[in-house]
């Protein structure tokens, strides 16, 4: 179910992104915490809906991953019981899963409120101090921007010849092995079908004379981009 757009992307955009670097950069557990529940609130206020079944799968592995490694590979008190593991590492495991669960929601809550090209124009415009060491913010928004718009159309290719090997095989794969094979054989057509749409799209660029404009400003709202700002300050120097 799609959650009520109730705030637009000029409001919770600048403070998921906030959200994001406190996540990743946030030393203290109170702190990233804070962070993982603000990029919740954000992400619901920007429109986005639940995310799938397969995210959610995804983001569990990933934390239950982080935090076993760490818990056996972590040195400091062992816990009793049969497994290596440490409290330490524990908690360490514990503080990197919600990093990973903070920062995966802003990115969700970001495609909500900076859809398409949007979010290209927004990184770019605060990206614009890297002229001065010679970056070429133009033509990395472009593409940055050809990216986005095209992502979701590779998926659905890759997908599609996914099914077409699937039916030529007489069904879904039922063996690990089996699955791996199915894979190999999708690699090939799909990178063929990527390289020539990508020379297609170069062509109909080439043809309408297609030059890279400059970075537009996006809206601003003072107050949002003072929160954002203030979560990235105070993730950095609490850190240090």
């Amino acid at each position: 179910m799609t959650a009520p757009r109730t705030l637009g992307g000029d409001v919770t955009g600048p403070i998921l992104l906030g959200c994001l670097v406190g996540s990743l950069a946030g030393a203290h557990a109170p702190f990233v915490a804070g962070c993982a529940a603000g990029a919740v609130f954000a992400a619901w206020g920007s429109g986005a809906g639940a995310p799938s079944r397969a995210w959610s799968v995804r983001l569990a592995v990933a934390c239950a991953i982080a935090i076993a490694l760490n818990a056996w590979l972590t040195v400091g008190q062992r816990l009793p019981g049969p497994l290596p593991v440490t409290r330490e590492g524990i908690a360490a495991g514990l503080l990197l899963a919600v990093r990973l669960t903070g920062a995966t929601v802003a990115i969700h809550g970001l495609a909500a409120a900076w859809p398409g090209e949007r979010a290209a124009d927004e990184l770019a415009w605060r990206a614009r101090p890297l002229r001065w060491i010679g970056v070429p913010l133009e033509a990395c928004r472009a593409v940055i921007g050809l990216g986005l718009r095209f992502a979701p159309i590779v998926a659905r290719e890759a997908g599609r010849i996914a099914r077409l090997q699937d039916a030529r095989a007489g069904g879904p794969p039922r063996s690990r092995a089996e699955w791996l094979s199915r894979r190999k054989a999708v690699a090939v057509p799909f990178m063929v079908c990527t390289l020539e749409r990508a020379e297609r799209v170069a062509l109909a660029m080439e043809a309408r004379h297609y030059r890279v404009r400059p970075i537009p400003r996006p809206p601003r709202r003072p107050a949002a981009e003072l929160a954002g700002w203030t979560l990235v300050a105070v993730a950095l120097l609490w850190r240090f």
